[in-house]
Parts: C-alpha cells; sequence; structure tokens
C-alpha cells in the first residue's frame, strides 16, 4: 500500500477536480466509474485509500466496500465515501459495511486532502504498530 488513492464514482467533475488538486500534491490518482471496476482496480493496486459514491454502475459502493472488508488482503484499505445524496441512512449504512468516513457533496478539495491525509496517516501508524508488535513476538 503506498501513496495512490483510488476515486470510483460517475461525476467527471468531481473525478477531475480531486484528481487535478491531489496529483498537485504529488498522490497518484486512479479512477474508475463502476463498481466492479473499481472493486477490481483496489484489489490490484491497494491503494492507501478509496473513495468512492454510493450509487454506481454494477455494484453499488456499500457492497463494493462490503467486499474489500471481507477478504483480509484488502480489509486495510480505508474507504471514503462521498455522496450527493440526502438519505440519512446512507451514513449508518457506510459504517456498518466497513466505511470509514463519509462526506457529502459538493466538498471542499482541500478539506477533502484533509481528511484523506489523516486517514493515510492513521492506517500508516496502525500499519508500523501491528509490524513492530509482530517483530517483537
Amino acid at each position: 500500500m503506498d501513496n495512490k488513492i483510488l476515486i470510483i464514482d460517475t461525476d467527471d467533475v468531481f473525478i477531475g477536480q480531486c484528481r487535478n488538486h491531489l496529483e498537485g500534491l504529488g498522490i497518484e490518482v486512479l479512477v474508475s466509474s463502476d463498481g466492479t471496476e473499481g472493486l477490481r482496480m483496489a484489489q490490484k493496486n491497494k491503494p492507501g485509500v478509496v473513495i468512492m459514491d454510493i450509487t454506481l454502475p454494477y455494484l453499488n459502493g456499500f457492497h463494493v466496500c462490503k467486499l474489500l472488508k471481507s477478504d483480509s488482503r484488502y480489509k486495510d484499505i480505508p474507504v471514503v465515501f462521498i455522496s450527493s445524496r440526502e438519505d440519512p441512512d446512507d451514513i449508518l449504512n457506510s459504517r456498518r459495511v466497513g466505511g470509514s468516513l463519509f462526506l457529502r457533496k459538493p466538498i471542499d478539495a482541500n478539506h477533502l486532502t484533509d481528511e484523506l491525509i489523516q486517514l493515510l496517516n492513521k492506517n500508516k501508524t496502525v500499519k508500523d504498530d501491528t509490524a513492530e508488535a509482530v517483530e517483537a513476538e
């Protein structure tokens, strides 16, 4: 896992804004516009974070997240749901399937970047602590 972020979304404007902002910070951005392809890309590339919408073709975001979290190889990849949907159950459902964060569109690129950096750093710290514990045994 490294400094890659996978965006799974059908909103080309959102994707373009995120990609431009994140790549400007030196972060590699991978993009998919449907759930099935996004799941495959996450499994193949093991990004540091997956950003995805709920409403996606083929597999919805909740299903993609549930499949990732049910596999020990990918369960530690943080998933950020970003959606313009107004259903209050979406936040609860995102947590039920293992989502790390739920944000509403439209979202400020700087706020999104701050949230992603926190997730990447938190995930790195957990991995480092786990590796140290294993080495100590």
